[in-house]
C-alpha cells in the first residue's frame, strides 16, 4: 500500500506555505458554485444528483478542473502566480465543508422539512393532532398568507418572496447544523494523528485528491496525471460516458450498458429467497477510482462479509426468521442493520481503546499540564477540546429544548456518534465514497428504550432528525477528518485554515438556502421532482404510527446488536493476534446497505485487478497502475461534466441520469 508523504512546496514557492487571501477567495467561490449549480441542474434541469457522495461530483468537477486547468496553465505562463499545494489543499477542503449543506445533504431536507408539516396536512394522516403541537415556533415557519403552500406551488406574479417567515427557523437549524460540523472538526483534529500515523489509516479518497494538486521538479502537470497510463485511463470512461450521450439525441442509438445509472441497468438473480437487487451488475468508474488506493485485505473483507450477509438473509428468509421491520434508511433485514450497527459500534470503541495514549496525551494537553506537538493540526489540542465540548453542549441543549427528553437524548447521541465517527473511519481506511450506516440513530433510541417509554414530543425530533441524516451525506464527520488529514499532509502553517473552513459553512449555509427558497417560489418546490421534496409524508407518518405504539425495549434487535460488537471484537483479535488471519473485521461494521449494494461488483473488480498486479510485478508494477485508476477516476469526472453541459443546453427539465450509486 502505498501512503501519501508530506508535501513540502516551501522551497519552490516560499511565501505560499500559508493560508493566503486568494485560496480564500477561490475557496469561497467554489462552495457557492458547489450550492447553486447542483441545485439548479437537480431541481430544473433535472441531471444527476451532484452531491450524492462523500466527494461529490459538484465539488471534484470543479477542482479537477482548477488543479489540472486552471494551474496547469499557470504553472507553464506564470508559475509565480501558480497555487501552491497547501493553497489548493484549502480550496479542496472548504469544497468539502460547502458540500455538506446542498440538496439532501442538509439544505433541500431542512426546507422540506419546515414546509411539509402544513402543505401536506389532511384529515386522514391527523398531523394536525399528532405532529403539529410538537412544533417548536423558533423551529418551525408559520404558514401565514399560505407561505408554505405558495413555496412548494409558486408564486403569483407580482408577489414577493416572504423571507421573513424563514429567517428564524433557519438560523436555528444552521446553528445547529454548525454546532455539528464544528464539533466534528474538533473531534477530527484529536483523531487525526491516531488514524494516520498510529493506526495507519491510508485515506483513499484524500490521497487520490493530494495526487492532482502535487508538484514534481516544477514539471506543469502533477506527477502521476503527466504519465501515458494516465490517459488512457481516463479516455475509457470519456469514451463510455460521451458515446452514451449520442443516445440522447437518437433514442435508438446503441448504449453501452455498463453504468449503475440509467437504462441497462443488470440484475443478477441467484434465489427467490435473495432480492435481485443484492446482486447488481455493472461498473462504477468513481468508486473504481478511489479503490484503487485501498489496501488489498480491506477490498476483500467488504466483499466477503457482504457475501455472507447475503447467505444470512438467504437463510432467514428460507426459514421465515424475521425480528420486525429495519426501519427508515436501514438495512434490508433488520437482524443485518442491528448487526452492523453493534459490529460499527465495537470497532469505534476498540479504536478509541487503542489509541487510550495519544487520548491520555490529548487530555493532558487540553488541561494544560503537558505540551503534546500539535503543529501540523489546524487548532491546538486544548482549543479543539474546548471548543469541542462547546459544540456537544450546545447540540444537548439544542435537542432538549426543541422537545426531546433528557433520558432519549442519551441513547440518540450515542447513535449519532456510533454513525458519525464510525463511518468517518471506515471512510478513511476503506475508501468508499458511497456509503450510510446500517442505522438511523433514532432507530436505535426507539427499540432500545422502547416506544412506551419516547414521548411524542421526542418522536416528532426524531422524525425532524432525517434532515441530517438521511442517505447520510450530511455526516460531517467524515468531510471533517478528510479535512483534517489533507491539510495535515502537506507542510505549512495550518492555524488559519479553520477560520477558512468556517467561511465556507457560512458562505454555503447562505448561498443554498437563499437559492433553493427562491427556485421553490419562482416555480414551485414540488415541481423539482426530488426525494427532498417528495419524502416527508413518509416521514412523519412512520413517526406518528409509532407515537401510536406502546412497545418495550426490543431484546431481540439489542441481542442482533451484542452479537455484532462481540463478532466484531473476534474479528479484531484474529486480526492483531493471528499472523495468518486474512479478513479484515472493516467490512464487517457495513455488511449491507444500499450503497454498498450498488458497488460492491466493482469492489470485487479492483480487488481481483490488485490481486493480478501485485501477484505479478509487486509493488513496483502497483505503482505503474496508479495513473492508470487516477485517469480512470479524472476521465469519469469530466464525463459527468460533458453530459451535463449538454443536459443544460439541449435537454433543460428532461436530463440524464450517469452519476449514482
Amino acid at each position: 500500500m502505498a501512503f501519501a508523504q508530506p508535501i513540502n512546496n516551501t522551497e519552490a514557492l516560499p511565501n505560499r506555505d500559508r493560508v493566503t487571501a486568494r485560496c480564500v477567495l477561490l475557496g469561497l467561490g467554489l462552495v457557492i458554485t458547489v450550492n447553486t449549480w447542483p441545485i439548479y441542474g437537480l431541481y430544473v434541469i433535472h441531471i444527476n444528483q451532484m452531491v450524492f457522495s462523500y466527494m461529490a461530483m459538484a465539488l471534484m468537477i470543479p477542482f479537477v478542473v482548477l488543479s489540472l486547468g486552471l494551474n496547469v496553465l499557470l504553472r507553464k505562463y506564470w508559475p509565480r502566480a501558480a497555487f501552491s499545494p497547501l493553497e489548493m489543499a484549502i480550496v479542496f477542503s472548504m469544497g468539502l465543508v460547502g458540500a455538506l449543506f446542498p440538496l439532501m445533504n442538509f439544505t433541500g431536507l431542512i426546507m422540506g422539512h419546515l414546509a411539509t408539516p402544513y402543505y401536506f396536512a389532511s384529515a386522514q394522516n391527523r398531523w394536525s393532532e399528532f405532529l403539529h403541537p410538537h412544533l417548536p415556533h423558533w423551529l418551525f415557519p408559520t404558514d401565514d398568507n399560505g407561505a408554505m403552500r405558495l413555496f412548494f406551488e409558486g408564486l403569483p406574479p407580482g408577489h414577493a418572496i416572504p423571507w421573513e417567515v424563514w429567517i428564524v427557523p433557519l438560523f436555528w437549524w444552521f446553528a445547529f447544523a454548525g454546532a455539528i460540523t464544528w464539533t466534528c472538526l474538533c473531534i477530527a483534529v484529536i483523531l487525526r494523528r491516531q488514524w494516520s500515523e498510529h493506526e495507519k489509516l491510508p485515506f483513499p479518497a484524500a490521497q487520490v485528491a493530494l495526487e492532482l494538486v502535487r508538484e514534481e521538479n516544477k514539471k506543469i502537470w502533477p506527477p502521476l496525471v503527466g504519465r501515458p497510463a494516465f490517459w488512457i485511463g481516463m479516455a475509457i470512461p470519456l469514451t463510455v460516458i460521451c458515446w452514451n450521450i449520442l443516445s440522447y439525441f437518437m433514442p435508438d442509438f446503441p448504449k453501452i450498458p455498463i453504468t449503475r445509472a440509467g437504462d441497462g441497468v443488470t440484475f443478477l438473480h441467484i434465489s427467490r429467497y435473495i432480492p435481485d437487487r443484492y446482486f447488481y451488475i455493472g461498473i462504477q468508474f468513481f468508486i473504481a477510482g478511489f479503490a484503487y488506493w485501498t489496501s488489498l485485505d480491506v477490498l476483500f473483507s467488504i466483499w466477503f462479509f457482504y457475501l455472507l450477509v447475503v447467505a444470512e438473509v438467504y437463510t432467514f428468509n428460507r426459514i421465515g426468521y424475521t425480528i420486525g421491520t429495519p426501519g427508515l434508511w436501514s438495512s434490508t433485514h433488520a437482524a443485518n442493520a442491528w448487526q452492523a450497527f453493534g459490529a460499527l459500534a465495537c470497532m469505534l470503541c476498540l479504536g478509541l481503546w487503542m489509541g487510550r495514549e495519544h487520548l491520555k496525551g490529548v487530555w493532558h494537553a487540553i488541561r494544560g499540564r503537558k505540551k503534546l506537538d500539535d503543529t501540523e493540526e489546524l487548532m491546538s489540542y486544548r482549543t479543539a477540546g474546548l471548543c469541542g465540548l462547546a459544540g456537544l453542549l450546545f447540540i444537548i441543549g439544542w435537542l432538549h429544548t426543541a422537545g426531546m427528553a433528557w433520558y432519549v437524548i442519551v441513547p440518540f447521541l450515542i447513535g449519532m456518534g456510533i454513525l458519525y465517527i464510525g463511518i468517518a473511519r471506515v471512510i478513511a481506511e476503506s475508501g468508499l465514497v458511497y456509503l450510510r450506516g446500517s442505522m438511523m440513530p433514532p432507530t436505535f433510541a426507539l427499540y432500545t428504550l422502547g416506544s412506551a417509554n419516547v414521548p411524542a414530543a421526542s418522536m416528532a425530533n426524531f422524525a425532524f432528525s432525517f434532515a441530517y441524516f438521511t442517505d447520510a451525506k450530511s455526516l460531517a464527520m467524515a468531510s471533517m477528518a478528510h479535512c483534517s488529514w489533507i491539510t495535515a499532509a502537506i507542510k505549512g502553517r495550518k492555524r488559519m485554515i479553520a477560520i477558512a473552513l468556517v467561511l465556507a459553512g457560512i458562505a454555503a449555509a447562505v448561498s443554498s438556502v437563499a437559492f433553493t427558497l427562491y427556485l421553490g417560489y419562482e416555480t414551485g418546490a414540488y415541481n423539482f421532482r426530488a426525494f427532498e421534496f417528495r419524502t416527508h409524508p413518509r416521514i412523519f407518518d412512520y413517526w406518528i404510527r409509532q407515537m401510536q405504539t406502546f412497545n418495550p425495549p426490543d431484546w431481540k434487535r439489542i441481542g442482533f446488536f451484542g452479537f455484532g460488537a462481540a463478532g466484531m471484537a473476534l474479528l479484531t483479535f484474529l486480526r492483531y493476534r493471528v499472523s495468518w488471519w486474512p479478513l479484515h473485521p472493516v467490512g464487517f461494521a457495513i455488511m449491507e446497505t444500499q450503497a454498498v449494494r450498488g458497488t460492491i461488483f466493482t469492489i470485487f473488480l479492483v480487488w481481483l485487478c490488485k490481486l493480478l498486479i501485485l501477484q505479478i510485478g509487486g509493488i513496483a508494477l502497483y505503482r505503474k497502475g496508479q495513473p492508470l485508476f487516477l485517469g480512470i477516476l479524472v476521465g469519469f469526472i469530466l464525463g459527468v461534466a460533458i453530459s451535463a453541459t449538454v443536459d443544460t443546453i439541449w435537454f433543460p427539465g428532461s436530463g440524464h441520469s450517469v452519476h449514482h450509486w
